[in-house]
């Protein structure tokens, strides 16, 4: 899906993973793809990771291997959204720090499309 591909994270592998976990999401929306994609990321935005809509980010053990597996795209991302904001991202949830990154990053990743895609 092109929409997915406009994104400023995309040169971190992880961006692939991301684009596989919203695409397995898109079924339960009504319309075609790129309304899918909207519903979804709309959806997202609403109630974030933390409302569970996000099957792969549910479980601290289910976050803690997938931050595992891409620590360094992760903290990457999360040094770019500090360098943007010019301070630190905030956990003001005390979440486990690898769940807090899923989620900051999984987040950030599709608001980065929603915006790019659909507030042109």
């Amino acid at each position: 899906m092109k929409a997915l591909d406009k994104n400023e994270y995309t040169d971190y592998d992880v961006s692939h993973v991301f684009n596989e976990i919203i695409l397995s999401h898109l079924d339960s929306y009504n319309g075609k793809k790129k309304q899918q994609l909207k519903s979804f990321l709309e959806d997202l935005q609403k109630g974030g990771c933390i409302s569970g809509m996000i099957g792969e980010f549910i479980y601290h053990n289910d976050c803690k291997a997938f931050y595992i597996k891409h620590i360094e795209d992760l903290e990457g991302i999360k040094e770019d959204l500090e360098e943007a904001f010019g301070e630190p991202v905030a956990n003001r949830y005390k979440l486990p720090h690898y769940t807090f990154l899923c989620w900051l990053c999984f987040e950030e990743y599709c608001y980065g499309i929603y915006r790019d895609v659909f507030e042109q």
